[in-house]
């Protein structure tokens, strides 16, 4: 999966430099050569716990083995992305679902049968969220510049386990910035809850995942993606 390859290759850097095998690392973090083997193959990924313990060992920050180098105003076809659009994406999230005193307000009669649909305007610029479900979820967000559709992302999300504590969520989604303009922040944590998000390509073209760990449990996970509309 694309989300992997950035990880991938921090890991086999970070190993190559501290002289450590797939199997000295395996038995470091007590999993199986076979499950670094995967990190670096680009077919799997390592739990939380064991992110953690990565970032202790190589004495690195977990932002930075979690977050694909993105540049939010570059894209494949070297245009350059008028950075208005991320910066009213950021402040429409801001405004609608990742704020629980404005999601009220955001609210807006349903578009498709038993949607929930969220929206915020500010100048030339409209965004609509529209979803279905409730502990399983999918939907779409839409950002339109002088009526015209300029981006959009998909994204289907689970509750795994247990009840996830919500104002939780809605916190690390509040931490959205300019850099990562599409869920929350690379991580992000308060008491037992952690809060972690992989994305990979960049604003024109991306994809990613989100999800809350309780302690070393996963009980939510959200899956994305999406990019610029012409």
């Amino acid at each position: 999966m694309m989300m992997t390859f950035a990880f991938a290759d921090k890991l086999r850097k970070l190993r190559d430099e501290a002289n450590i095998s797939q199997e000295g690392l395996a038995e470091v973090l007590d999993v199986s050569r076979q499950a670094v083997a995967k990190w670096e193959a680009r077919t799997g990924m390592p739990e939380i716990k064991h992110l953690i313990q990565m970032s202790e060992y190589f004495q690195v920050s977990l932002d930075y083995l979690l977050k694909e180098t993105a540049y939010p105003n570059t894209v494949s076809n070297e245009h350059t992305i008028d950075s208005e659009i991320v910066d009213f994406i950021v402040e429409a999230k801001k405004n609608t679902y990742a704020n629980v005193k404005q999601y009220e307000a955001a609210k807006r009669p349903s578009t498709r049968l038993g949607s929930k649909d969220l929206a915020y305007e500010k100048g030339d610029f409209k965004y609509w969220d529209t979803y279905v479900g409730s502990s399983h979820f999918s939907g779409a967000e839409v950002v339109w510049h002088k009526e015209m559709p300029v981006w959009s992302m998909n994204y289907v999300g689970r509750l795994l386990e247990g009840q996830p504590d919500w104002s939780f969520l809605s916190d690390a989604l509040a931490q959205v910035e300019g850099d990562m303009p599409y869920r929350g922040p690379a991580i992000y944590r308060n008491g037992k809850y952690t809060y972690v998000n992989r994305a990979a390509g960049t604003f024109d073209w991306f994809e990613g995942v989100e999800q809350i760990y309780y302690q070393d449990e996963l009980i939510y996970e959200l899956k994305y993606h999406g990019g610029m509309i012409r």
